[in-house]
């Protein structure tokens, strides 16, 4: 199945959640915020939240600076 993070087509197998796409793509879901098809994903609920195929989704870091 195919799901589209931040502009890019990525593959992904069924059952896959926010979690281990996260994980797979080098990503700490501790840090990241994730927003799937214009809604955002509870980060207490990555590992549940599984993808579905043509999923939108929108990964960010929040970065520190001053």
């Amino acid at each position: 199945m195919k799901v589209t993070v931040n502009g890019r087509a990525q593959a992904a197998e069924p059952g896959e959640t926010v979690e281990t796409l996260l994980e797979r793509l080098g990503l700490t879901a501790r840090y990241a915020l994730v927003e799937r098809n214009g809604e955002p994903v509870d980060r207490a609920r990555y590992g549940e939240t599984a993808l579905e195929d043509g999923d939108l989704l929108v990964v960010a870091r929040p970065v520190a600076g001053g």
